[in-house]
Formats: structure tokens, sequence, C-alpha cells
């Protein structure tokens, strides 16, 4: 089982990474189990909502705030603030949306951000980074995507290129959004350094081999990406 990951979060204590297809479609409760109990992490400390491609955050500081939401109807959101004493963590599914850890550099709070085009359109790396820092993020922020759709493949028609700047536009006859690039302008107006970002080049929808893609393959199979703070 493949799992990506930034060593600059696992030197801080924080078990994180992106699945690949090899660990299974992570819509299925047994594959996620089977992540989990191979990570020896308490599923039932993982948060979960109901993703809606917004910028709507869920901000959560410590276990009792986290048993909370757990014991209330599924929420609606797309990206998790975890702060405050640790115990729990936080998933998200994607397969070709960017999955986006923004942290402090004590790891203390932790953002995790389902990023689809609409989510990147309505600001939501910019946002996270401000609620990281907002909710006590002490120093440099740092921020690291899992596996996602690159530019290579993400034509889009001229709707959806109205609502990304002209820089992040690729035109070759046609239409190409560079998700990266405009994520990147967006943390780096929050106040995160170019130095802090790290983007690894793994497409999901030119790889098949190792990545779901609803873009390629027009199903639901999803990769799991996941932060846990012991």
């Amino acid at each position: 089982m493949k799992i990506y990951s930034d060593p600059r979060l696992l030197s801080l204590g924080v078990i994180h990474g992106t699945t690949d297809r090899s660990a299974g479609n992570m819509r299925q409760s047994a594959q996620t189990q089977a992540l989990f109990d191979s990570l020896s992490i308490p599923e039932s400390r993982i948060l979960r909502f109901k993703q809606i491609h917004s910028d709507r955050l869920i901000c959560v500081s410590g276990p009792r705030q986290q048993q909370r939401i757990q014991t209330a109807p599924l929420q609606e959101a797309d990206g998790w603030v975890l702060s405050g004493p640790g115990g729990f963590g936080a998933a998200i599914l994607t397969a070709d949306c960017v999955p986006l850890i923004i942290w402090d550099e004590t790891a203390r709070v932790v953002g995790l951000a389902h990023c689809g085009w609409r989510g990147v359109a309505a600001q939501l790396p910019q946002k996270t980074a401000l609620a990281v820092r907002q909710c006590g993020g002490k120093g440099r922020l740092q921020a690291w995507a899992g596996p996602h759709i690159q530019s290579c493949c993400f034509e889009v028609q001229a709707d959806v290129a109205a609502q990304f700047p002209d820089s992040v536009l690729h035109k070759n006859g046609k239409l190409y959004v560079d998700l990266n690039q405009e994520i990147a302008r967006q943390l780096t107006a929050a106040g995160l350094k170019e130095q802090d970002l790290k983007f690894p080049y793994y497409c999901t929808c030119g790889d098949k081999a190792r990545f779901f893609s609803y873009r390629r393959d027009h199903t639901k199979d999803a990769l799991l990406t996941f932060v846990y703070r012991p």
C-alpha cells in the first residue's frame, strides 16, 4: 500500500498522506478500516463531512468538539482546521481534486482541504491558510498537495476558465487550468513563502496505473487523504 506524504510534516509527528489505487476504493468502509488499522489509527477519531465543492471550513479545537461533531448529523463542508490537543484527525476523498494540507511550524494547527476547481475559484486554499493562522498557527506556514489532476489533463470550457486569472490558463487551441499555480498564488497572497509550498507532480488523470480519476474513468472510485495528530 503506497501512501504519499510530506517529510516535513512527518517530522513533526503528524501521520498523514494520500493513498493510491493499490489501497483500493476509499469509498468502501472495509478499505478505510484496513488503512487505519495498518497505521494504528483509531478510525473513530477521524472526522468526515459531506463534500460539496464549496469554500466552507469547519474548525475543531479539541477532542470534545470532535466528539460533538461525530455524534451530530454529517455536516457539509470542504475543509478542516484542527487545533488544540491531539488525539484526533480528519479525512477527505478525492479523484482529481486537490487534497491540500497546511500547517504551522509546530503542527499544533493543521488544515486539510478538498480543493476542486469550484473550491479553488472560491478561494478555499487562501481561506484555509488564513483559518490556520486565525486558529492559533504560529510562525511560518507550510503547505503540501497530494496527487491530483495536473494542467496537462485539466481541459476546461470558457465558462470555467472565466473563473480563473489569465495567468493560470494555458491556451493552445484549448483551455487548460493550472490548479497548482492558482493555489500557489492564493497561498502566497495569504503570507506563505514560495519555498514552503510543495506540490509533487503526480497526475491522477494521466497515471491510470496508480490513481483513480473521475475525469478519465467517470466512476466514483476515490483516494483518501488524511491527517492525524496523536
